[in-house]
């Protein structure tokens, strides 16, 4: 009866230790799939937090309010801005941006413009491939001078706004990028191809270029050109453009035709000490074509700008003198500002625009009437 006994509890303690060592073996692997379920939850956590910590949002902008005096014209507030820009990068591969622009117009109701929204992909370091709509390569004014709180005057050189002689946009793809330095020379570039512009009666019956960034090219050939610019000396910039392609002639939209388009520019800037000057030439060529019983000609201006910036008092003046010509018109402008910074990036700005029609000066136009300008302009 003992030997039974001692068998039985013998067995049974096996049992228990085979059973226990089954359970113990379940409960390990049980404990390594938890433990490999965490480590692959962790790296997807840890994968995602690498990528977002690769991408990069900011909110930039602008804004102005104007006021405008104007010989023989209006005495009003002239209008309000607000101009949001969109910047996103992610890691040293790509970056996007874009900035729309909302105004007042004369009836009240507000407009809104894509200025430009275009993604670059970094090739390497010394390129860039830029897609999408960008403001003009060509020359230096449209696309680095223009925001209200960056430009030192009210008002834009005449020639540089929409429809005169300076590109303002482009619907393609660029080049951009810089090259190795030489020395303290360092320079960069940009190579364009985009849809055409157009050439058409405008609203107020005057024969004008569009040549903004636009989604078809209307069947006329691509433009196709470039800037490139050297920097010298520190704060010293000089640039040189061109573009060639065809422009499309809509003034008779039953029969479209099509002219040479040819742009070139030179441009240069130099800040020596409180010191600040700028000055551009642009000038767009369209040829004739022997179909239309309008002619082609040139639109053509230049400007030059000078400031000082007196650090004790936050006072900088500015005088500017700029030319405009095209096949209708010919005059020229001077301006003289006294400004007030707040900040850098806050500025209060009094001018005087004294403004000339050469072919006729006794003319009531806009080209004759002087104005008093004043505009409150800050970037953020």
């Amino acid at each position: 009866m003992k030997k039974t006994f001692i068998a039985l509890s013998t067995t049974a303690l096996l049992l228990s230790s085979l059973h226990a060592e089954t359970a113990y073996k379940t409960e390990l692997q049980q404990l390594r799939q938890d433990v490999d379920i965490l480590k692959a939850e962790n790296q997807q956590m840890k994968s995602e937090f690498e990528d977002n910590s690769k991408s990069g949002f900011q909110l930039a902008g602008y804004a102005s309010f104007d006021y405008a005096n104007t010989e023989n014209g209006d005495n009003a507030f002239s209008g309000a801005k607000f101009a949001p820009i969109f910047h996103y990068k992610y890691g040293d591969i790509f970056q996007f941006e874009g900035e729309l622009e909302f105004t007042v117009n004369s009836d009240g109701e507000t407009d809104v413009e894509m200025e430009y929204a275009a993604g670059t992909l970094f090739i390497n370091d010394y390129m860039g491939l830029q897609m999408g709509k960008f403001m003009s390569p060509v020359g230096q004014f449209v696309q680095n001078q223009h925001p209200s709180w960056i430009n030192k005057l009210p008002s834009t050189p005449v020639g540089f706004g929409h429809d005169g002689a300076a590109p303002t946009s482009n619907l393609g793809l660029a080049l951009r990028g810089g090259l190795p330095a030489m020395g303290k020379i360092r320079s960069n570039y940009v190579i364009f191809v985009s849809n055409a512009p157009t050439f058409s009666i405008k609203p107020d019956g005057d024969i004008g270029i569009t040549a903004e960034g636009t989604t078809t090219s209307n069947d006329a050939a691509k433009t196709i050109g470039g800037r490139f610019a050297v920097n010298p000396v520190g704060g010293m910039e000089i640039g040189i453009s061109a573009s060639t392609g065809e422009i499309a002639d809509l003034i008779n939209p039953d029969n479209t035709l099509f002219r040479d388009y040819d742009v070139f520019g030179a441009d240069m800037m130099y800040n020596y000490m409180s010191f600040d000057f700028k000055a551009e030439y642009i000038q767009q060529k369209i040829g004739d074509n022997s179909a239309s019983t309008f002619e082609g000609g040139t639109w053509k201006a230049w400007y030059t700008q000078l400031s000082y910036q007196f650090s004790s008092f936050n006072v900088e003046p500015v005088i500017r003198y700029s030319d405009y010509q095209n096949p209708d018109l010919n005059r020229d402008q001077w301006a003289f500002g006294l400004n007030y910074l707040f900040a850098n990036n806050l500025i209060a700005k009094l001018a005087y625009e004294y403004n000339t029609d050469k072919n006729d000066a006794n003319a009531d136009t806009a080209a004759n009437n002087d104005r008093v300008l004043a505009q409150f302009a800050f970037g953020f």
